[in-house]
C-alpha cells in the first residue's frame, strides 16, 4: 500500500474562512486572558468538541496559541487558548497606519511633523502641468471668485481620492467643506494630532498656489459627530 502524504496545514486564508472560527477568533481577542474550550462554548454557542476542532485549525494557522493553565486539582492541566495575532477590521492598511500614528505621537512629532510630511507627499506627486487658474470669473460662475473656485474643487478632488465623501457648503467668506465618511476614523480618533496634520498638509500644498493672494486654510478635527470641516479663506 503505498505510503499517504499527510495533508498539508490550513493556510490562513482556509482558516478563516469558516464563520465559526471568525468568531471564535473574535471571542479570544475581546479576552484579556486566556480561554478554555468550554468557556469559549459558552460565549460563542458552538458545542466544546467543535471549539476544539476549530482551535487546532486556527493553531496550524498561526492565529492562536495553546497554553498550560495551573492545575487546581487532580487530572490534567487545563488547556487554554489566546490569540497571537492582532484583530484588523479595516485590513493591512489600517494596522500599519494605527502603528506609525502611535509611533510618531510617541516621539513628540505630533506638532508640526505630519503636515510636513502631507505636503511633502502632496508636493511630490502633484501634476506641474496643473491647469492655470482663470483671470476672470465664467459667465456660469458664482459670487465666489474664480481662483477661490479652483482652489475648492482642487480640495474637494483631493478628499475624494483619499475616500472622503466631501460636500461643498455655504459660507460667510471664503469657501467651505465639510468632510464626511473619513476612511481613516478609528485611527484619527486615536491619534487625531497626527492623523488629521497629514490631512492639513496635503490640503495646504493641493491648495498653495490656485487662489490669488494665496489662502489661509484650516481643518477642523469631528466639528460635528463623523464631520470634519476645512475652511479655505482668501489673504485678501
Amino acid at each position: 500500500m503505498p505510503e499517504q502524504t499527510p495533508p498539508a496545514p490550513p493556510t490562513a486564508h482556509d482558516a478563516l474562512a469558516v464563520a465559526s472560527r471568525r468568531q471564535l477568533l473574535a471571542a479570544l481577542r475581546e479576552s484579556a486572558t486566556p480561554v478554555d474550550a468550554r468557556a469559549l462554548a459558552q460565549r460563542t454557542g458552538l458545542h466544546v468538541n467543535t471549539v476544539r476542532f476549530h482551535l487546532n485549525v486556527l493553531i496550524e494557522a498561526g492565529f492562536v496559541a495553546q497554553r498550560t493553565g495551573t492545575r487546581s486539582g487532580p487530572g490534567r492541566p487545563q488547556a487554554l487558548y489566546a490569540s497571537v495575532t492582532p484583530g484588523v477590521q479595516a485590513g493591512g492598511y489600517q494596522l500599519l497606519a494605527e502603528i506609525l500614528a502611535g509611533r510618531l505621537e510617541q516621539e513628540g512629532g505630533h506638532d508640526n511633523l505630519p503636515e510636513q510630511a502631507g505636503r511633502a507627499w502632496a508636493t511630490t506627486v502633484s501634476d506641474p502641468a496643473a491647469p492655470e487658474v482663470p483671470d476672470s470669473p465664467t459667465p456660469e460662475a458664482s459670487a465666489v471668485p474664480s481662483s477661490l473656485s479652483v482652489a475648492t474643487d482642487r480640495a474637494v478632488a483631493l478628499f475624494t481620492e483619499l475616500g472622503f465623501e466631501p460636500v461643498a457648503v455655504p459660507a460667510p467668506t471664503g469657501s467651505r467643506i465639510e468632510l464626511h465618511a473619513c476612511p481613516f476614523l478609528d485611527v484619527a480618533r486615536r491619534h487625531p494630532g497626527v492623523v488629521c496634520g497629514v490631512h492639513r498638509g496635503l490640503l495646504d500644498a493641493t491648495v498653495e498656489g490656485a487662489a490669488d493672494g494665496g489662502l489661509t486654510t484650516t481643518l477642523t478635527p469631528f466639528a460635528r459627530p463623523g464631520i470634519c470641516i476645512a475652511d479655505l479663506i482668501p489673504r485678501n
